[in-house]
Formats: structure tokens, C-alpha cells, sequence
């Protein structure tokens, strides 16, 4: 892997605390940031390369689960805590059992059209996958969207490249990118769960 030097570490380092302004408890905010500085610095040292594709395939098995995540309940006060929500009320958006958060709402919870359903499938995965510090990469959102019956194949990676609340880093052509949470969506992300919650 090449290594970030200069402007660049300290850009990548802006990126990864905004990534992780929102939790609060020092510990796990630690263990978010290392997760994502260290996927930014993977990205920035593969675009340099150019050694592999700018995100893994979907069906690759996921990294080993860091011990502060390891039991549901721990994932769900994690979860709970970045959302500004009751530990009791992360079911009802989030299903935990695994360390691969899924959506437990309803479809007719979403917005009507499939673009607008596709971004906020994309944020709540993303900021579930932010505070868990787990990747995030676009196949994953295609994943879910598909699942919800509101994928646009021809529009999907338009409609994600179009959010200001995300970055998507690697190859603009490529199908498969990965998928960066911003201070402007980890603030969005929250108020739409709340209100996902009081809805």
C-alpha cells in the first residue's frame, strides 16, 4: 500500500473524523476512526497503484468484528447513541443480529419514487455501516435498494455520485465504489432516523 504523506494524510484524517464526529463515547469513536482512516488510506494508496479494484466485492467475507461490537446489544447501544434514538427504538429501523446491519422498516415508509427511496437507503446504510466502522461500498446500497423493489440500474450510481451527504472514492466508471459517510450526511442520516421513529 502506498502511503498518504503530507496534505493528503491530513485530508484523509479531516475525512475520517467527520465520519465519526457524531458518536460520542470516546472508545468507540477510536475504534470508528481507526476503521475508517484505515479503509481511506487502503483507497488512497490503491488509486496511486492502481493494484486492485477501489472496493470489495460484496460477497467477500467481512474483516474480523473488533471486540467493542462483538454482542447485538453492544451494536444497538452504538447504534442508539450515533442516532440520538432509545436503545428499544434501533429495532425498529435496524436489524443487529450480525455485524451487518439491515433494514428492518417498512417500504411504505420510504419515499414514493425510486430515486428519492434510493438515497435514503443509501444513508441509513451507510451511517448503520459509519457507526458500526464498518465498510461501506455501492453494491451494498444496490443490494438493499433492489431488495426495497426501488433500484433505477440505469440511475443508481447518478443518483449516489449526486448526494452531497456521501463521497464515493475509486474510478468514477466503476460499478463498485467505495462509499464515504460526511458530517452533512451523518447529520441528515440522524433527523431522518428520528423521524422514521416518530413516524
Amino acid at each position: 500500500m502506498t502511503m498518504a504523506t503530507g496534505a493528503k494524510l491530513q485530508e484523509l484524517l479531516k475525512s475520517a473524523e467527520e465520519a465519526v464526529e457524531v458518536i460520542k463515547d470516546d472508545e468507540r469513536k477510536r475504534i470508528a476512526f481507526e476503521r475508517v482512516l484505515d479503509h481511506l488510506l487502503k483507497k488512497d494508496g490503491n488509486q496511486a497503484v492502481e493494484a486492485r479494484p477501489s472496493a470489495p466485492p460484496v460477497n467477500e467475507p467481512p474483516p474480523p468484528v473488533d471486540s467493542a461490537f462483538a454482542s447485538e446489544q453492544q451494536r444497538i447501544d452504538t447504534m442508539a447513541e450515533y442516532f440520538g434514538i432509545d436503545p428499544e427504538q434501533v429495532p425498529d429501523i435496524f436489524d443487529l443480529s450480525d455485524e451487518n446491519p439491515r433494514l428492518t422498516i417498512s417500504s411504505s415508509k420510504l419515499p414514493g419514487g425510486k430515486a428519492s427511496s434510493t438515497r435514503e437507503i443509501a444513508l441509513l446504510i451507510t451511517g448503520a455501516r459509519t457507526a458500526l466502522g464498518r465498510d461501506t461500498n455501492t453494491e451494498i446500497i444496490r443490494e438493499f435498494t433492489d431488495e426495497y423493489g426501488k433500484l433505477d440500474p440505469s440511475n443508481f450510481m447518478k443518483i449516489l455520485n449526486n448526494m452531497p451527504q456521501l463521497s464515493l472514492l475509486g474510478k468514477r466508471r466503476s460499478s463498485n465504489r467505495a462509499v464515504r459517510m460526511k458530517f452533512l450526511g451523518a447529520e441528515e442520516t440522524r433527523k431522518l432516523v428520528q423521524q422514521l421513529i416518530d413516524g
